[in-house]
């Protein structure tokens, strides 16, 4: 790749600093309570540069778990009409006044730099793309998507719930991001990759060198060691290829179901669940209309007219999920709805993580066994 430089890291505050002129800087940072989350960064030296692998996924900048889509407010005799994004061209807003009627655009146009993302989360966000943007264009995700770029960092030290080697989804990505770093100790090995990733580092050549042989070297070095720390290798075709086959009988599926608490969690900490509702709250002042984060875990996410819920037994729920990830997504988009980040398994209270319930389902398949 010819997008390759070195930054040295007595440079990288100053770099961040620049970035941060032009958007909302956004890393990985210690809340209140200690634990380490993407949030906009106000002070430089703030930024965590060790944060396990681990910490929440940044797709919460794309789609928002609370988003408002539609604002009716009453003040007086005057109605306020946010303009809501047209199907077949977003970019389009009305701004008009007419009478005592305002409309006001909601559309999310900030700028944003996103430091300190994991190549698992990249991966992820391509197959957002995917989902959001092919076929019909959803243009809340759309316009948030095409303002952020993502600076990543590579894998040196996966915490022991990962598993992305065994998906070609990490440590380290040779397509499809905006900007990758590698840390060699002293200095990153930056590659860009995205045509904003290009422009971004280029634009502030001064602080770049190109790499040396060494520099190359020691790269590589990174890759392998990072390749050899891995505590999990699964991979979900075995799983996948037994579901096909129906080998997995009902009883199988009970089990999990029993362990399964309904707390959500692991959708929510999933850098790929896309579930979400639509709904109207109401206010003193109007009426707000917003989507928000669902999951198909819950009971009442498919509840239909009349108040019928066809998926009410919760092993037909938890199926779901799992034919979802391991069934559907290979199907339509030609990639498991994994990567293998393990926050599953940190999340799970009940242990039926996405790399526990592969294991099992391998096991079984080794044994020959049905359950």
């Amino acid at each position: 790749m010819k997008n390759e430089w070195i930054l040295e890291k007595n440079h990288l505050s100053y770099w961040l600093r620049q970035l941060r002129k032009e958007r909302d800087l956004i890393g990985p940072l210690r809340d209140e309570g200690k634990d380490i989350v993407f949030r906009s960064v106000e002070q430089i030296h703030e930024v965590i540069l060790d944060s396990p692998a681990s910490l929440p996924s940044p797709k919460e900048f794309l789609i928002p778990q609370y988003d408002p889509m539609l604002r009716l407010k009453v003040a007086g005799h005057e109605l306020a009409f946010p303009s809501r994004p047209q199907p077949v061209s977003p970019d389009v807003h009305m701004k008009e006044s007419f009478g005592k009627k305002r409309v006001l655009d909601l559309m999310d146009k900030k700028k944003r730099v996103i430091f300190g993302v994991r190549s698992c989360d990249i991966s992820a966000i391509r197959l957002l793309d995917r989902f959001y943007l092919k076929g019909y264009r959803d243009p809340y995700y759309e316009q948030r998507r095409k303002n952020t770029l993502f600076i990543s960092v590579v894998c040196n030290n996966p915490d022991p719930t990962c598993f992305c080697i065994g998906l070609g989804t990490g440590p380290y990505l040779e397509e499809g991001f905006d900007i990758q770093l590698t840390d060699l100790g002293n200095r990153y090995f930056v590659q860009a990759a995205s045509a904003e990733g290009i422009k971004t580092v280029r634009g502030m050549s001064f602080l770049f060198s190109r790499p040396r042989k060494t520099d190359l070297d020691d790269q590589y070095e990174v890759f392998l060691s990072a390749k050899a720390r891995f505590h999990k290798r699964i991979s979900l075709e075995s799983p996948r290829r037994m579901i096909l086959a129906g080998r997995l009988k009902d009883d199988f599926w009970q089990k999990v179901a029993a362990r399964c608490f309904e707390c959500g969690g692991c959708v929510y900490d999933c850098p790929l669940c896309t579930c979400f509702t639509v709904t109207d709250r109401r206010y003193p002042d109007g009426v707000e209309r917003i989507r928000l984060w669902d999951t198909c875990l819950f009971k009442g996410f498919t509840r239909m007219a009349g108040g019928i819920l066809p998926n009410e037994k919760r092993v037909l729920r938890t199926m779901r999920w799992y034919y979802h990830k391991l069934i559907h997504y290979p199907e339509t988009l030609n990639k498991f709805g994994c990567v293998g980040c393990g926050r599953c398994a940190i999340t799970c209270p009940g242990k039926i993580d996405m790399a526990t319930i592969a294991t099992e389902i391998k096991g079984l398949a080794l044994n020959g066994e049905e359950e």
